[in-house]
């Protein structure tokens, strides 16, 4: 099953394609930080998105507040994030294959944590806000448009942190020279620490935003995890211009394609066109 049978609920109409376009970024902006920043192949970033959907599904049924359980789901997120990062990742980062094996290891536990607590069952999450609004003649769910507006803002901060704040600049020198960062006195454990806890609370918050419009499940996070890696690697390791680029052709091409023809289908087209992009992108910044 893919993120495609997720969302296959959506209706077939343009605004499905500006929502599936969101949907790609916001699942990958997360794992821009723990895989295309600091190079962790992270095989839990699914696991994130699902920790952070379950904790909006527990604050509900504990408190009865959706909204109050969106907010909590980052903060939930990053700290285990931390705990991993720091108990299990932190002396592996010059070690892909074992950090591989690891966040592999870290998924599974997570997953069977969760259905152990949760069991298998289906669970739902309330949406929010529910009913639509009219749109250039569109039927428009308010919650998928809140999606849409919290991926803008989620990439827009992203971008202003890594690129005018103090935090991005010791960031960026830690990933491109951890060894001359320390020389400046940068701790690079902790700036390492940082950021893998910012993917995560980003993941879950992703996991969150998208609980409501998702049937949850202990799978719930490899629905979208094969989506997300394809947005990186096709938009570049540590390129946040590139994973919104690559978002938008995957996404946008996934919505269009799968009008025409059976979601199975338009997936393996969607496929097909990031082995083709990481294949030329090459070629074509030789130009």
């Amino acid at each position: 099953m893919s993120a495609v049978a997720a969302l296959a609920f959506l209706p077939p109409d343009s605004f499905n394609v500006v929502v599936l376009v969101a949907v790609f970024i916001l699942i990958a902006l997360g794992l821009h930080f723990t895989f295309g920043l600091l190079n962790v192949v992270n095989l839990a970033h699914g696991e994130f998105l699902l920790i952070g959907a379950y904790t909006a599904f527990q604050v509900e049924a504990t408190t009865g507040s959706v909204v109050l359980g969106i907010v909590l789901a980052p903060v939930v997120a990053a700290t285990i994030g931390i705990l991993m990062e720091r108990g299990v990742l932190r002396s592996l980062y010059d070690r892909p294959l074992d950090s591989l094996l690891a966040t592999f290891g870290l998924a599974v536990i997570t997953r069977q944590v969760v259905q152990l607590i949760y069991s298998a069952n289906p669970r739902s999450v309330d949406d929010p806000i529910g009913g639509s609004i009219a749109v250039a003649g569109l039927n428009v769910p308010w919650w998928r448009l809140v999606i849409v507006i919290a991926t803008v803002a989620l990439v827009a901060l992203v971008s202003a942190i890594l690129a005018r704040t103090s935090f991005g600049l010791r960031a960026r020198a830690t990933v491109r020279n951890p060894t001359l960062a320390e020389t400046m006195g940068i701790n690079v454990g902790v700036m390492r620490a940082a950021l893998f806890a910012l993917g995560s609370a980003i993941a879950g918050l992703a996991g969150a935003l998208l609980a409501p419009i998702n049937t949850l499940d202990p799978q719930f996070g490899l629905l979208f995890l094969v989506n997300a890696f394809l947005v990186v690697i096709l938009g570049g390791q540590g390129s946040l211009r590139g994973l919104v680029i690559a978002g938008a052709v995957l996404g946008g091409s996934l919505a269009v394609v799968q009008l025409f023809i059976s979601t199975v289908y338009a997936q393996i087209i969607v496929l097909v066109i990031a082995i083709l992009g990481v294949r030329l992108r090459p070629l074509l910044a030789e130009r």
